[in-house]
């Protein structure tokens, strides 16, 4: 990672490298996601089915978790270099835990949103599940652009420089943006192909998708080694990756 694109990430709390990924490789992508939407629409209420955790509701997909369980490939894209050596920069450590592999889609009139929130109160942060190993969170989240993100489907929002607030513990505050709104309020826009990464502790979400475009993403998350000691679905404690 530039010493640039390293500063950006801690000063703002995102980064986005742009064209990271190649049209073929995000049209394999692609097909493999539309694969994972067929089978999801098997099921009406969240199931584990060959590794990979199917969080739908009736007609709703959510996400589906671990989604290389299913279509190990999936993993490949997720532990490609141009991922994995700025991972290691941003966590300071050649050795991580893959834990999340998801892929969301956001399907026109499903209604799914995100409401503001830090990655580290998903990974648990302040209890058994998640000790912060480096101080800076321990996590970094990644977010690979499959469809165009525009300011129509349901863009990631972030407020720029949030992280700088450390955990909030955001489920447990009333009126929680009175904390975070002095911040600027960016919305992410992105071509296929372009590939952002996510400081654990910036605030961010989004709105449902108002466009006639789906919104598919492919996200991951990899974690200090040791950090997590929660079991996810497919993933256990993290699959070790190590760069030479």
């Amino acid at each position: 990672m530039s010493s640039s694109i390293k500063k950006k990430f801690f000063r703002d709390g995102f980064v986005v490298l742009k064209k990271a990924f190649q049209p073929h490789e995000i049209k394999a992508i692609s097909d493999l996601l539309n694969s994972l939407k067929k089978t999801a629409r098997q099921f009406r209420t969240p199931t584990l089915h060959k590794n990979s955790y199917f969080v739908v509701h009736e007609e709703r997909i959510d996400r589906i978790v671990w989604c290389c369980g299913e279509h190990p490939a999936l993993a490949d894209f997720a532990r490609d270099h141009r991922i994995t050596q700025y991972v290691a920069e941003i966590l300071d450590s050649k050795d991580f835990d893959h834990i999340i592999c998801q892929s969301h889609y956001k399907i026109p009139g499903d209604n799914v949103a995100f409401d503001w929130h830090q990655d580290s109160q998903h990974r648990g942060y302040g209890t058994d599940k998640w000790q912060d190993l480096n101080d800076q969170g321990s996590f970094v989240q990644t977010l690979l652009a499959v469809d165009p993100m525009t300011m129509e489907n349901g863009p990631v929002k972030f407020y720029k420089g949030s992280q700088k607030l450390k955990h909030l513990s955001l489920d447990q505050c009333e009126n929680a943006e009175k904390y975070f709104s002095k911040f600027e309020l960016i919305h992410l826009t992105m071509e296929p192909g372009d590939l952002a990464f996510f400081h654990p502790f910036v605030i961010h979400g989004s709105s449902a998708n108002k466009s006639s475009q789906e919104r598919r993403v492919f996200i991951n998350g990899f974690a200090y080694p040791g950090a997590n000691h929660f079991s996810y679905p497919g993933a256990g404690t993290g699959v070790r990756v190590s760069l030479l």
